[in-house]
């Protein structure tokens, strides 16, 4: 089974995904820093296939060290919801979007062959369309919502046949 790197893995979505991909055969290891507490991903830390680092995703140096081996990144590390990334614009920006480029970067020369990415479906704006899909222009009205829409671009102009980016947006 390849294994699978997922970055704010122990976040609200994260904290979900881990054993699910655990459970399903998968060794992975997780790269967070763990500001929802250490106990979160307790339930999986005796899995023989579970790694978890606790760290900064902007400190390129641990990126160097953790991302080599993982055959897929699963990006969710973010500053997430829009009151939060109001509380500190600064801190917003060098998360979910300085550390980005360098992140991709980093797992393009640690060999990772597919890189998802966890954008939002915030970045469509508010829209009187009947059906939203992947077509529709994009219209971020939020810090949160443009930082997310300026990532895709950045992933998406490093896609090659050995590196494959997926966005969602959820």
């Amino acid at each position: 089974m390849p294994d699978i790197g997922i970055i704010g893995g122990a976040g609200y979505v994260g904290a979900m995904l881990v054993p699910k991909l655990l459970g399903a055969g998968h060794r992975v290891k997780v790269l967070d820093w763990f500001l929802f507490g250490d106990e979160v991903l307790d339930d999986v830390k005796d899995d023989e296939g579970f790694t978890e680092i606790k760290g900064d995703i902007r400190d390129t140096n641990l990126l160097a060290q953790v991302l080599p081996g993982c055959d897929a990144i699963i990006h969710l590390a973010c500053i997430s919801n829009d009151p939060s990334c109001e509380l500190n614009p600064s801190l917003t920006r060098s998360v979910n979007l300085d550390a980005f480029a360098p992140l991709v970067q980093a797992a393009k020369l640690a060999g990772v062959r597919r890189f998802i990415y966890a954008s939002s479906s915030s970045v469509y704006g508010i829209s009187d369309a009947p059906n939203v899909d992947e077509d529709h222009p994009i219209a971020p009205l939020t810090l949160y919502s443009r930082y997310k829409a300026q990532c895709e671009p950045v992933l998406l102009e490093q896609q090659t046949a050995a590196f494959i980016p997926v966005i969602l947006r959820p």
